[in-house]
């Protein structure tokens, strides 16, 4: 009786212990239901144009971050070219798909900020790139990823008089109104004028021909610039030779500070008509933009606090093999 007995108890602990068991799973697949969605969507949207080199690197980090989580969806989006107007619309349109993130350029904070603080203040975690609002009261994203704009122009100047001693510059600014763009200039010319050189920012619209006349008459109507700094790949790769076919010598009479990557940009720095570009590597934008969304919608995770700067780095002649594969694949 006593062996029976034992048996009885024991298979009436077992029992609990497994009822206990599959209650507990089922619990903790039902919490674990309750946390997490199915999938998560992120909307990214920049001012582009997307289809400008620089974009499509920074193109090719979103989508390699997106492909990290089976359960991530991400949505990419903004102008072809260069376009305030359709931007913000765009920007409109991925708040309105209700996204679980944004990771989105602040290029316009002034026209920005009504549609981005109400949906932060309910929730939606927002994560800035490339272009930060850089006002007294900025816009409370989580945090920018991307280049210190200021800091950009100071290195480009600094660099630039290591090489030479220039007599006058210009910044060939191609987004008039941008205040990252605005804010390289400045720091550009500041720089450069605390060493006793003058310096100008010039406009030069969104179109690379348009822009590259406007360096053209700029340079004739002004013979004592003898540096430009371009931060567009498009426009420098229209201004050289324009330039050319005006009888300049690119290198020698006047000198390019250049900023980002491409294979026409690293040829010309072998060929001596750029002194070096700076790399704010926009890839590790796209990507660590993705990134901080997804761990802050899902697991609620708080990134890195701004900024989390990505460059720059400078790249010379020196470096161009090293890096030609990497900018030929998109990487930088």
């Amino acid at each position: 009786m006593k062996k029976k007995s034992f048996f009885s108890v024991l298979a009436i602990v077992v029992a609990v212990v497994l009822m206990f068991t599959l209650s507990f799973n089922h619990s903790a697949q039902a919490a674990e239901e309750e946390v997490f969605e199915e999938e998560y969507e992120i909307r990214v949207v920049v001012h582009g144009g997307i289809a400008d080199p620089f974009w499509l690197t920074f193109e090719q980090g979103v989508r390699d971050a997106a492909d990290n989580h089976d359960d991530l969806s991400v949505t990419y989006s903004g102008p072809e070219t260069y376009d305030l107007a359709e931007f913000i619309s765009d920007v409109e349109t991925g708040i309105a798909a209700e996204p679980d993130a944004l990771v989105v350029t602040l290029t316009e904070p002034d026209a920005m900020d009504g549609m981005l603080r109400p949906v932060i203040e309910d929730g939606l975690p927002v994560i800035a790139v490339n272009a930060p609002d850089l006002r007294d009261d900025p816009i409370p994203v989580d945090t920018y990823v991307g280049e210190e704009s200021y800091h950009i122009g100071e290195v480009a100047a600094l660099e630039s008089l290591e090489r030479f001693d220039p007599e006058a510059a210009v910044f060939a600014n191609h987004h008039p109104g941008a205040a990252n763009i605005e804010a390289r200039g400045d720091g550009f010319i500041e720089t450069l004028e605390e060493h006793g050189v003058e310096a100008e920012s010039v406009n030069i619209d969104v179109d690379p021909a348009e822009g590259a006349e406007i360096i053209n008459a700029h340079l004739q109507a002004n013979p004592e610039v003898d540096l430009i700094f371009s931060t567009n790949v498009l426009r420098t790769e229209a201004i050289i030779p324009r330039l050319e076919d005006e009888g300049i010598e690119v290198g020698e009479d006047v000198k390019i500070a250049q900023m980002d990557l491409a294979p026409a940009i690293l040829n010309y720095i072998e060929d001596g008509k750029i002194m070096f570009t700076l790399d704010q590597q926009q890839y590790m934008q796209g990507y660590l933009g993705v990134e901080f969304a997804y761990l802050a919608a899902k697991f609620h995770m708080a990134p890195p606090p701004a900024p989390v700067s990505t460059g720059p780095g400078v790249v010379t002649a020196e470096d161009v093999e090293l890096i030609r594969t990497l900018v030929d694949d998109n990487y930088r």
